[in-house]
């Protein structure tokens, strides 16, 4: 409060009178230690007043702590010493001294070092830690310590080998001569790629069917043409005595003019004979008729019993190209 006189601690007397028309005087002290200041009243002579002295927060104003002029900690910032009549109607005399005190310094905690309790605790959490690191530089050794090439640069190289395979078999087939043996090394070589890369290379295929023992896909080798790709992959049971069915469901009959790798045909139907477990084969097709829809039929024996696999829908021909 501008109000009040502001007097700071040090070697000064302070004097006042209270009488019924001025039972309170109260003083402004400002403290500009860093840390605050030790503040304590100093009474000189008898007087009945009462002193309290208040440290306040700064924000506020509101009373965190007092005394009854007793010395205490206060902190930096302007504080209230309040001094007041206790009794009576007569005229009372005080007389005080704020005497310099020093600043408050904080004690320095002395640390002691236990990090040796944790000591198992550390070597467990580096380890935990590290294991990451550890598991990927071991599956990755091979790359790190002999220079063979990582499993993205494999992938890379896979998906760069089957875009030039499907540009050259595209070529291959759209030239007037067609030379088969370009057009038989390139499905060969699709049929040694991991399916899983060649199926993201072709795109979406026009028809998939997949069973636990086999999974067959048709794509359009380019567009405006009568040649498909057609690609199976074998489960875990090997296929005996295996023969592809095309035929069309609805529209005109359907033939097979062409296939390569070179296999026997007859009408519809393609002879495979054995299709080993876990093999995958790729067949280029060309068929004449005009049907409105394509149907496929893969039928032979696994583990000696007949077994067909037949997709659930057929090939819309028309919209197809």
């Amino acid at each position: 409060d501008d109000r009040w006189q502001t007097i700071m601690p040090g070697p000064f007397n302070f004097r006042g009178t209270l009488g019924p028309d001025d039972a309170i005087d109260v003083f402004a002290i400002s403290i500009t230690e860093e840390n605050g200041s030790y503040v304590r009243v100093n009474r000189i002579g008898e007087s009945a007043a009462a002193y309290r002295l208040l440290a306040l927060n700064q924000e506020t104003g509101d009373v965190v702590n007092s005394t009854n002029g007793s010395m205490m900690i206060v902190p930096p910032g302007t504080h209230a010493l309040v001094i007041e009549m206790t009794a009576g109607d007569q005229t009372v005399e005080y007389h005080f001294s704020l005497p310099w005190m020093g600043p408050y310094e904080p004690a320095e905690e002395e640390f002691q070092d236990l990090s040796y309790r944790a000591k198992d605790f550390y070597i467990f959490a580096g380890v935990f830690l590290l294991s990451p690191l550890l598991l990927v530089i071991w599956w990755n050794r091979g790359a790190i310590f002999g220079g063979t090439p990582l499993a993205s640069d494999i992938e890379e190289h896979e998906r760069r080998k089957l875009r030039r395979l499907r540009e050259r078999l595209a070529e291959a087939l759209a030239e007037e001569t067609i030379d088969e043996g370009e057009v038989e090394y390139a499905l060969r070589q699709l049929g040694d790629s991991p399916w899983r890369f060649v199926v993201q290379d072709w795109g979406e295929p026009l028809l998939r069917h997949m069973t636990e023992q086999v999974e067959i896909c048709v794509w359009r080798i380019s567009e405006g043409d009568a040649t498909l790709l057609l690609g199976i992959r074998v489960a875990d049971e090997p296929w005996e005595l295996a023969a592809m069915r095309v035929h069309a469901p609805e529209g005109s009959k359907v033939g097979i003019t062409a296939v390569s790798p070179s296999h026997l045909f007859l009408g519809d139907e393609i002879f495979l004979d054995t299709m080993p477990a876990g093999s995958s084969m790729f067949l280029s097709l060309t068929l004449e008729g005009s049907p409105s829809s394509l149907g496929f039929q893969l039928s032979g024996l696994v583990d000696g019993q007949p077994l067909a696999a037949v997709p659930n829908r057929a090939l819309d021909w028309d919209k197809s190209g």
